[in-house]
């Protein structure tokens, strides 16, 4: 394209974006219905491109002729726009959206003022390097609030900011491609430059959409404090590190001979200056309490902090008790680094419950105890209120009706806060934490969030204490479920032992039945000691499991009833059948069936034991002619404890003989008539016989 050719289409090119940018701006100050603070910058930014597409248009004209005031208004252009998207992030304060305009107005200005200064006036393409680089930062910064507002904007508001950024972005990024091209080739190219008045015509359909949807309502973008805490540290890295470049580049300007040494040094100083803060969290911590003090309307972000508070507590890996993540907890969010928790253990007695970097604590109060009739327990519990340890030592009076906080506390050189755990209005302990990294002052919000994830520490802590007393419950119960066995295994020995000693008289001078009787009372004991290792620990099925052949210890169990006067008869319909489990175990079960058999009928009744082989599992069944039992009291008592017909009985021993077969895998069915007896068949996993 000719000169003459290229300056008509440029001309045209402006004087069109001039025209739709002044329509932009009369529809939107008249159509508007509220003149929020984003209608007012819009229309503001459409007239300062009005004038700058104008002012343009009327240098391409002259024959591409240098006009100051079109600089100077492509300049205003640019920070306008950049203004408007500032304004957009509504989050910040106002303060930091002044400072935000102040910043962008003085880049501006000193911008315009270097590419008035340093253009030589015969032409509008030839620009120098600096100014090259300001435009270049100027349209860089525009794209980079335009990333924000989209990024930050909630999805239901992408229907209406999405064509403020695509409007403005356009502009933006036409720009940054301009002048990029004018730094590599060190002049503005003709072409580009003309046909940026027809790409900026193009963003105003754009705007135009973003004003007609965003006249009824006001922009709602967030950002979250981890993005504004990340961008303000890398911020502050790039400020760090351009001032370290152009420091270095006059080290090594000046240096001399020395200057490549010089140079090298001192960016490997700068770049330790600057990785050694950033990893200190004291430093981290200023910084985040800049950014919600400055940026944010409220101090917390909830989500957030209930998030992390969450995830502390209750983390996969337990290998830190409860105690500790309570603390750690609580102390992230008030930037504190240690403290103690102290429960109440004792009734009426607070002692230390678990420590948080205890390492870092400067005084004593590990082996303290506090009364609960203390003055500070006292004041946790009527007023549930936080307590600052420096402030009491500075003004007592603002927390009236604390006389004094123990010695102790008060000798600890970093004891900050005493925070309340309460559970049902009830003060469960309460947590001690430490001066946090870097001073802070407390306000209502503070207060009102401490005590909210106090409250939930607490239920976590109450649940803990349910769940160690349910624990505690349940050995007990599971102890005395074994000594009820234990009570009933007594009672069949104490049996057998009675009907020896009424024999003793008659057979005592009887060698035989003294050697019965003293192999009698051997097996008595071993069974009694076999009781107390029962008492002792959790017996375990199938702990001591072995092969058990059935027919010997069935023949073992029916002799020793005959051998004291009952009638008992053994069926041995299979011989080669074994059980895996502990044999003393299973004996003891099959002796408290036949002892039940044998005790309901008498000593003229008939008792008889059979065993045989069904389908992989051995059946052992014990039939008697007593009495039987009632179908009612078989389907609903008989298998729960406590439950007997007998009037000496413990109902024990079909519970306890019902629950070794289950847990073996295999059950207890019981077969009872009133008036014609009872069989009892347990069926037992097979094994094959050692």
């Amino acid at each position: 394209m000719n000169g003459a050719s290229l300056a008509q289409a440029g001309y045209y090119g402006h004087l069109a974006a001039a025209g739709a940018y002044v329509l932009l701006a009369l529809l939107i100050l008249v159509y508007w219905r509220q003149y929020a603070f984003s209608g007012l910058m819009l229309a503001f930014a459409s007239i300062c491109s009005a004038l700058w597409a104008a002012v343009t248009a009327y240098s391409f004209r002259a024959g591409g002729a240098f006009v100051p005031s079109a600089q100077i208004l492509e300049i205003l252009r640019s920070c306008a726009w950049s203004l408007l998207l500032l304004g957009l992030l509504y989050w910040i304060t106002p303060a930091w959206r002044a400072g935000g305009a102040a910043l962008i107005l003085i880049i501006g200005v000193g911008a315009a003022a270097v590419s008035v200064a340093v253009r030589p006036p015969s032409s509008a393409f030839v620009i120098s390097q600096f100014a090259i680089s300001a435009h270049l930062v100027i349209a860089l910064i525009g794209l980079w609030l335009v990333e924000n507002l989209f990024r930050n904007s909630p999805r239901a508001r992408h229907w209406a900011i999405k064509y403020t950024c695509f409007g403005v972005g356009s502009i933006f990024a036409y720009d940054f491609y301009l002048y990029s091209d004018a730094l590599l080739f060190q002049h503005l190219s003709p072409d580009i430059y003309a046909a940026r008045g027809v790409t900026n015509l193009l963003a105003v359909p754009l705007l135009a959409i973003y004003a007609a949807r965003e006249r009824l309502t006001g922009p709602r973008v967030a950002v979250s404090r981890s993005f504004v805490f990340h961008t303000a540290t890398v911020a502050g890295a790039g400020v760090y590190l351009m001032i370290m470049a152009a420091t270095g580049y006059y080290v090594r300007l000046y240096g001399g001979n020395w200057s490549v040494f010089l140079q090298t040094v001192f960016f490997f100083a700068a770049i330790m200056l600057l990785l050694v803060p950033l990893s200190s969290g004291s430093v981290r911590a200023y910084l985040r309490i800049l950014v919600e003090k400055n940026f944010f309307q409220l101090k917390y972000d909830y989500r957030t902090e209930w998030l992390r508070f969450i995830k502390t507590i209750s983390p996969s890996d337990l290998n830190e008790s409860l105690e500790t993540r309570v603390i750690e907890a609580i102390g992230n969010i008030v930037e504190s680094p240690d403290g103690d928790l102290w429960l109440q253990r004792e009734q009426g007695q607070y002692r230390l419950a678990g420590s948080w970097n205890a390492s870092r604590w400067e005084g004593g109060g590990q082996d303290a105890v506090l009364d609960a009739a203390s003055p500070l327990a006292s004041f946790l519990v009527r007023t549930q209120w936080i307590v600052n340890v420096d402030e009491f030592a500075a003004a007592p009076s603002r927390y009236q009706g604390l006389e004094q906080l123990p010695k102790w506390l008060l000798a600890n050189g970093r004891a900050w806060l005493v925070l309340p755990l309460l559970h049902r209005d009830s003060l469960l302990g309460f947590v001690v934490l430490g001066k946090p990294r870097v001073p802070r002052e407390l306000i209502w919000e503070d207060f009102d969030l401490i005590k909210t994830v106090t409250r939930q520490a607490a239920s976590y802590l109450a649940e803990q204490a349910a769940y160690e007393a349910l624990t505690e419950a349940r050995q007990f119960e599971l102890f005395n479920k074994r000594f009820a066995f234990v009570v009933h295994d007594i009672k069949n020995l104490v049996s057998q032992l009675s009907l020896i000693l009424s024999n003793s008289v008659r057979h005592r001078g009887n060698l035989e039945f003294q050697n019965d009787l003293l192999e009698t009372i051997g097996g008595s004991v071993e069974k009694m000691k076999r009781m107390l290792r029962q008492l002792q620990a959790e017996p375990e099925h199938g702990s001591a499991a072995r092969a058990v052949a059935l027919a010997p210890l069935l023949r073992k169990v029916v002799a020793t009833q005959n051998e004291v006067g009952f009638k008992v008869s053994l069926d041995l319909r299979v011989d080669e059948i074994a059980v895996a489990t502990d044999e003393d175990r299973l004996k003891a079960v099959v002796e408290h069936l036949v002892q039940n058999a044998v005790e309901a009928v008498g000593r003229r009744g008939r008792v008889q034991v059979r065993l045989a082989g069904e389908g992989g599992m051995a059946v052992v069944e014990i039939e008697d002619d007593g009495p039987g039992m009632e179908p009612e009291f078989v389907r609903e008592q008989l298998f729960r404890p406590f439950a007997t017909t007998k009037s000496q009985g413990f109902g024990i021993g079909v519970y306890e003989s019902r629950d070794f077969a289950q847990a073996l895998g295999g059950g207890l069915d019981v077969s009872s008539e009133p008036g014609k007896g009872t069989i009892m068949r347990m069926r037992l996993p097979a094994t094959a016989r050692p």
